[in-house]
This record gives C-alpha cells, sequence and structure tokens, in this order.
C-alpha cells in the first residue's frame, strides 16, 4: 500500500489556523452571541489580522457552519470507533462509552454556542434538517458496517436498532454534558450501557464468548 502523502507545510499551516479561527469563534461566541459578534472580535481571539478570517470565512455563517461540521466529524469519529471493535461486549460497550464521553466533552462548548447561533446563522431549517439527517444516516451505516453482526436480524429492524442507539446516546450525552443536566445516580454511563446493549442485543456477544465464535 502506498504511505499517505505528508502534506506540505504551507497546507499544515492553514489547517492549524482554520483550527485556531474556530477555537477563537466559539470563546467569542459564547461571550457576545452570533449577533453581537463581530470578524474582529474573531480575529482579534484567534491573534490573526481580518484578512486572514475573511480568507477563511466569507462570513460568520459559515464559521457556524464550520463548527457544526466540527460536531459532526466528532460524533462519527466515536461510533467508527465503536464500530471498528472487533466484537461488541457488554464491557466492550461501556469502554467505548468512557471514551465517548470525553469527545462529547470536547463537543459541549461548540454545541452550545452552534445551538443558540442557529437561528441567525442557517439559511434555511431544510438545510439544517438536510446535514443532520445525513450525519446520522452516515452514523448508522457506520454500525450496520459489518454484516455478520446482524446476520440473524432483519435489516430492517437492524437499522433501527442501530438508529436509536446513536440518538439514545446523543441525547443523553447533550443533555448531561452540553445541557449540564445533573445526575441522580452515581454512575450514569452504567445505565446508558445497559439501555445500548438493550437496544443492540441481537449484535452483542457475551463478555466470555472466545474471540472468533
Amino acid at each position: 500500500m502506498e504511505p499517505t502523502p505528508r502534506k506540505n507545510l504551507r497546507e499544515e499551516q492553514k489547517e492549524l489556523t482554520h483550527r485556531r479561527l474556530l477555537d477563537a469563534a466559539v470563546a467569542v461566541f459564547a461571550e457576545k452571541s452570533f449577533l453581537d459578534a463581530r470578524m474582529e472580535d474573531i480575529a482579534q481571539a484567534a491573534g490573526v489580522t481580518r484578512v486572514t478570517v475573511y480568507a477563511h470565512f466569507p462570513g460568520k455563517a459559515e464559521i457556524v457552519d464550520a463548527l457544526v461540521d466540527r460536531v459532526y466529524g466528532l460524533m462519527g469519529e466515536a461510533y467508527a470507533e465503536l464500530a471498528a471493535l472487533p466484537r461488541w461486549t457488554p464491557a466492550g460497550i461501556r469502554s467505548w462509552l468512557d471514551d465517548a464521553e470525553t469527545r462529547w466533552r470536547e463537543m459541549a462548548p461548540i454545541r452550545r454556542v452552534t445551538n443558540a447561533a442557529a437561528p441567525g446563522a442557517f439559511r434555511s431549517l431544510s438545510e439544517g434538517r438536510a446535514r443532520y439527517l445525513k450525519a446520522h444516516e452516515h452514523y448508522v451505516g457506520l454500525l450496520l458496517g459489518q454484516p455478520d453482526r446482524w446476520r440473524d436480524t432483519d435489516p430492517g429492524e437492524a437499522r433501527q436498532r442501530a438508529l436509536m442507539a446513536v440518538l439514545q446516546t446523543e441525547s443523553f450525552f447533550s443533555m448531561w454534558i452540553a445541557a449540564g443536566w445533573p445526575s441522580d445516580t452515581a454512575d450514569p454511563l452504567r445505565l446508558l450501557a445497559d439501555a445500548l446493549c438493550h437496544l443492540l442485543a441481537p449484535a452483542l456477544e457475551n463478555d466470555r464468548t472466545p474471540t472468533g465464535h
């Protein structure tokens, strides 16, 4: 297999600046809101010129678009890690959730500002809905990516179970981490793991099942 070509220094610098601008935008939108924030504020927070900001983003709406893409990307990485597990077991699901919590905590500030900015940033509700559906189709596809796991399950049921697992995970983490919903249990992830194991039961193996079963 050919090695992946390494990006040149200019491309790497451009990506670093792009990420710095998005990080700065999250801080600015959290402080001033989407409507009150100016491109100059983002430039100052990022330590770059106003011209540099406009070289990456035509306006604030495009910055919010990029932040939404970052959230969808991080979620996609999380579900790809779950899909890549050699076996789905209760212990494996729980271990994955521990790692996923870290990702959702990274996403939380971005989710808060994009949710607040949505009414003024999105050009249409239908566009936002289409992006949401496309992202979630991708997540479901990841969880269905190894057909042998679901070989004894009706494809329609497998698809619905995968979707419900995605939505259960997303809604819980969004409320618990992004919205700050207080947990009344010492280990809230244990209950979420139980729910996911129930939803993914047809594709789940017992922790004691030998590898290769």
